[in-house]
């Protein structure tokens, strides 16, 4: 980013995060937000910037940071301080046995990443139905968007990707991403401006190679054509569904 001042990025992050809030109507009044706080830079980002825009914003709305503790991360009672003191929120931490559930019944030759993904959404589910939520934001942003829907396309045969807001197959919750039209730079950018340590994981997983090599490819391509990650973004959103090669069309098109 060409412009790297607190107030600008602030500003720019702001105004994209409202803009996600209201295209896709994540948050209404009297809505009460389950906040998914993990302790990396992209939660606290997000944690920061729903605090601002719920003290700006016209709507009247409840955030309530929770923290699914894993047993893999160290250092989250200094982001628990900050977002005490910073933000004037207490921060609901559980301990979700991660750890513990993936020593005994992971697999050793699989990546443990999905269980344990599967293990701290169980949890953030059956927080938000306790306390009566009507949305759990997570932390993910455009990039992460982007590259889901590339591996999906390219290791499972499949077009999807994250939505920016969506109610669960099971219809008992709805996940919000406010991030969605912010990229990871520009949350990279933001976070080295605010006065927390991230907390650092301990996680023994593998690393994980497919998304590293769709991150690469994404970098590639953006040498010849810088708007790839919006424009990949924006097609989500924009499907001719006559063109695709669903089968059961397949007498509908006259060509």
């Amino acid at each position: 980013m060409r412009r790297t001042s607190r107030k600008y990025l602030e500003r720019h992050i702001r105004k994209k995060t409202g803009q996600a809030i209201h295209d896709y109507r994540m948050i209404e009044h009297g809505h009460r937000v389950v906040v998914a706080v993990s302790g990396g830079k992209d939660s606290i980002v997000m944690m920061k910037v729903l605090a601002c825009l719920r003290e700006a914003a016209p709507l009247d709305f409840e955030l309530i940071p929770v923290h699914v503790r894993s047993g893999f991360e160290h250092g989250f009672e200094g982001v628990r301080e900050w977002i005490r003191e910073e933000l004037g929120h207490e921060v609901l931490v559980r301990d979700g046995h991660i750890a513990e559930i993936l020593q005994s019944a992971g697999d050793p030759d699989k990546s443990p990443c999905a269980l344990c993904s599967r293990l701290r959404r169980g949890n953030l589910y059956g927080i938000a139905s306790e306390l009566g939520a009507h949305a759990i934001a997570l932390g993910h942003h455009l990039d992460d968007i982007v590259e889901t829907f590339l591996l999906r396309s390219f290791y499972t045969g499949q077009l999807g990707a994250m939505a920016p807001a969506r109610v669960t197959d099971d219809g008992t919750n709805r996940i919000i991403r406010p991030l969605a039209y912010c990229t990871a730079e520009m949350v990279e950018a933001y976070s080295l401006h605010l006065e927390v340590k991230p907390v650092v994981m301990t996680c023994p997983a593998r690393h994980d190679s497919r998304r590293e090599f769709i991150r690469g490819c994404i970098k590639r391509l953006e040498r010849d054509i810088p708007c790839l990650k919006h424009s990949i973004f924006a097609s989500l959103g924009n499907i001719d569904t006559k063109s695709l090669c669903v089968k059961e069309n397949a007498h509908a098109d006259p060509d």
